[in-house]
């Protein structure tokens, strides 16, 4: 016979914790207009409920196998799901991690909770939210007060980087990391793109840097990334 843990209102309240904790962590992705947000968070997090809940009712019922065989199937299967949330851009910068590791986390909060591990689902939770949420600001201030700023930027020519980097360095500006790329034109022409990270020796405005290296002769385009 099925567990007497899987009664109808255990069954409700594992679904319903589900639903809840992860519509949360979805709502903070989706207000960030990220790939998965509230709908997909809780689908991935009521799916990985079902089947720790589906893996404990069938050994229950055959009296034999493992239910976290199941779970380990999950949490194998959700990274294909969290790779297509992952994108690298033109620059080589690569985002969508947090967002991957966000639908892997609400996986294995949906397993937590269709197992009846309640307290370990809850705790989980809000480490997870303050992650998301409260650490941020943590990033924030980090990222104000850095000194290192990664820029992409398309020159006209490569003479053109080489006085990028000497006037960095005019400005007592190390740079580091320096990624270089040719590319043909329609024209038949050849420009430049590099990824590189400029160092200062104090704490810069990352919006001012990009206004003054970007106005400088022969760039084309920068961006900060």
């Amino acid at each position: 016979m099925p567990s007497e843990t899987l009664t109808v209102g255990s069954i409700l309240l594992r679904i319903f914790l589900s639903m809840l904790l992860s519509g949360i962590l979805g709502y903070e992705r989706g207000k960030k207009l990220r790939p998965a947000g509230f709908r997909t968070y809780i689908v991935v997090c009521l799916g990985s409920s079902l089947a720790m809940m589906t893996g404990i009712y069938l050994t229950d019922l055959y009296g034999t196998g493992d239910p976290g065989r199941i779970a380990a199937q999950v949490i194998s299967g959700i990274g294909f799901l969290g790779t297509g949330t992952i994108l690298v851009t033109r620059q080589n910068q690569v985002k969508g991690l947090t967002t991957a590791a966000g639908l892997w986390a609400s996986a294995c909060l949906g397993l937590a909770l269709g197992a009846g591990f309640y307290l370990g689902a809850v705790l989980s939770f809000a480490g997870i939210w303050f992650s998301l949420k409260i650490l941020q600001k943590v990033d924030n201030y980090l990222y104000v007060h850095s000194k290192v700023i990664n820029l992409y930027v398309e020159f006209n020519s490569v003479s053109d980087v080489s006085r990028f980097i000497a006037y960095a360095r005019s400005q007592n500006c190390t740079v580091r990391n320096l990624e270089m790329n040719r590319s043909k034109n329609a024209d038949g022409s050849t420009s430049v793109s590099a990824v590189m990270s400029l160092k200062f020796e104090e704490p810069v405005s990352h919006a001012h840097i990009i206004e003054i290296y970007g106005a400088l002769d022969g760039i084309t385009f920068l961006e900060e990334v």
